[in-house]
């Protein structure tokens, strides 16, 4: 079963309940999810709240509106990671206003706190973490065939436009995860 068909059978499985499905969910991405999150909360205040934080409650909501029957559409990666980002830019942009609010001490119409994380923000910093990850490939077969994927087409699909098997498209797509990760891994530390 290829990458797109699991994921699909996962958000299935998590509509049902299954915790399985939503540990796998959860191994694919949450340091995708944590990464994007620490991206965008550096300028915020930090108090108790933090990436891991931001990440692990994106998670728990997604499962939750996935067993309570919320976006019944979502069958796809690219499908689920655009849910995933809207839950966490949302996240992100209430904490913002939670920890500047009045309540905190802060000034209600300080002109030097952060603005609340717009989506266009958001799309442009995705946007551009997209295209470093892109150049770390250096091949253009590899950023092809990454394009494709988050395009959503499926592997068959990918050896088809290649004119290869569909073995060598997962042994490509397995090499842009690694070395994916491995820029990831480097970033995080």
């Amino acid at each position: 079963m290829d990458e797109g068909n699991s994921i699909a059978v996962w958000i299935d499985a998590v509509r049902r309940g299954d915790e399985s499905a939503a540990g796998e969910l959860w191994r694919r991405y949450f340091h995708q999810l944590m990464h994007l999150a620490r991206s965008r909360m550096r300028t915020l205040p930090r108090a108790t709240y933090d990436e891991e934080d931001a990440a692990i409650s994106t998670f728990r909501v997604l499962c939750q509106k996935l067993q309570d029957g919320d976006y019944p559409a979502v069958q796809r990666h690219d499908e689920l990671w655009r849910l995933m980002l809207t839950i966490l830019i949302r996240k992100i942009n209430r904490r913002a206003e939670y920890e500047s609010a009045d309540k905190r001490g802060a000034p209600a119409t300080g002109t030097d706190l952060p603005d609340p994380i717009s989506v266009e923000w958001i799309q442009a910093g995705v946007s551009d973490e997209c295209e470093h990850l892109l150049r770390k490939l250096d091949d253009p077969h590899l950023e092809r065939v990454a394009l494709w994927k988050l395009d959503g087409y499926t592997d068959d699909e990918i050896a088809k436009k290649l004119n290869r098997t569909r073995r060598t498209v997962q042994r490509m797509l397995r090499l842009i995860r690694d070395i994916w990760e491995h820029e990831l891994d480097e970033h995080d530390s």
